[in-house]
């Protein structure tokens, strides 16, 4: 489990059933990444401060069909954004841990930087 108690300003969701974290899956074709899926059973998604934000179920369709990340970052699922035009990737295997960023006009992933090799140390600390 995740300790994000200590994160400032954090707004979270309640957590996602198995089902909808499934359901979601199913809907986009793809395998998340295991640590990401352990969060959403955690917390559905959560924003920091109004900008950051980690993608729940309820947006995770929408933001990856707004992002165009098939077409664009084929391979990688969209789990959050910055709220300024920077976008979070993982790779769609259930054993990833890195989390890349890229901007939004440019969803290359060949063009990202690496934020972290590990997710749970990355949320943990505040993002």
């Amino acid at each position: 489990m995740l300790d994000i108690s200590q994160t400032s300003n954090l707004i979270k969701n309640q957590p996602a059933s198995d089902r909808k974290v499934l359901e979601v899956e199913n809907l986009l074709d793809v395998k998340l990444p295991n640590v990401y899926k352990n969060l959403l059973k955690q917390t559905n998604g959560f924003s920091i401060g109004g900008g950051l934000i980690i993608y729940g179920t309820e947006d995770l369709v929408e933001r990856n069909e707004t992002w165009e990340v098939a077409e664009y970052a084929d391979g990688y699922i969209s789990i959050g954004d910055d709220g300024g035009g920077n976008v979070f990737l993982m790779l769609q295997d259930v054993n990833t841990t890195e989390v890349l960023v890229v901007d939004s006009g440019d969803m290359n992933p060949d063009n990202a930087s690496l934020i972290t090799s590990d997710f749970s140390y990355w949320i943990s600390n505040g993002c």
